[in-house]
C-alpha cells in the first residue's frame, strides 16, 4: 500500500525534531558557585564534628553516673555501718551509765553502812534502815534510854546525818530479856541512796539462848 504525506515541510520538520534544541545538564560555573559548595560542605563537617563530640561526652556523662551510682551504693552501706556502730555505741553507753550508777550507789551504800556500824553504840542492834532518797528510818532495840540517846547524839555528830528524830518506843521481852524496840528518823547529808540498805544481822543480846 502507497503512503503519500501530505503535511508540509515545516510540520514534518517539527515532528522529526530536527533543528529544535535538545536538554543538556552543565555544571554550574564561577566563584559563588563554588563557594556556595564549599560552604555547605563545611556545614556539613562542622554539624557531623559537634554530632560526634556531643556523643562522647554523652557517652563520657554516662559513664560519670554509673560510677557516681556505684560510689552512692558504696557509701549506703558505710552509711548502714556508720549507724550500726553508732547505734551500738549509745547502746554500750547507756549500759556503761547504768554500771557507773549502780556503782555509785553502791559506794554510797557501803558508806551509809559503814558509818552506821560505826557510830552504833554497844548493847544496840539495828533490825532494819530503809532509806527512801535522803530520809533514813531506823529500827532498833536496845537495853535503856540512855543507849538510844547516845546512838542518836553519835548520829548528830557525824558528817552524814542531820535532824535525828525519835519516833518511838516500845518495851518488849526477847529471849527472856526486857528490852526498848525504838524507831528513829534521820536525813542524809550530801548522800542519796536510791534503795533500801539492810544492815548486818541484829545480834543477840548477851546471855541470851
Amino acid at each position: 500500500m502507497v503512503r503519500i504525506n501530505l503535511l508540509p515541510k515545516e510540520e514534518k520538520i517539527r515532528r522529526r525534531g530536527v533543528g529544535l534544541p535538545r536538554p543538556t545538564l552543565s555544571m554550574p560555573t564561577g566563584v559563588d558557585n563554588y563557594m556556595g559548595i564549599a560552604v555547605i560542605v563545611l556545614v556539613i563537617i562542622i554539624l557531623t564534628v559537634i554530632q560526634i563530640r556531643q556523643r562522647r561526652i554523652i557517652a563520657n556523662l554516662n559513664v560519670n553516673i554509673e560510677e557516681t551510682r556505684a560510689e552512692l551504693r558504696k557509701l549506703s552501706e558505710v552509711v548502714k555501718f556508720v549507724k550500726e556502730l553508732d547505734r551500738k555505741r549509745k547502746d554500750l553507753d547507756a549500759r556503761i551509765e547504768i554500771i557507773r550508777g549502780l556503782n555509785r550507789g553502791r559506794y554510797e551504800k557501803t558508806k551509809f553502812l559503814y558509818t552506821i556500824s560505826l557510830l552504833i553504840p554497844d548493847y544496840c542492834w539495828i533490825q532494819t534502815a530503809d532509806v527512801k532518797g535522803t530520809m533514813v528510818a531506823i529500827k532498833g532495840i536496845t537495853f535503856s534510854n540512855q543507849v538510844i540517846a547516845d546512838f542518836m547524839r553519835k548520829m548528830n555528830d557525824s558528817k552524814m546525818f542531820q535532824k535525828v528524830e525519835l519516833k518511838n518506843i516500845v518495851g518488849k521481852e526477847v529471849d527472856n530479856h526486857n528490852v526498848m524496840e525504838f524507831d528513829l528518823t534521820a536525813y542524809l547529808v550530801g548522800v542519796s541512796v536510791a534503795s533500801e540498805a539492810k544492815p548486818p544481822a541484829p545480834k543477840k543480846p548477851e546471855g541470851s539462848k
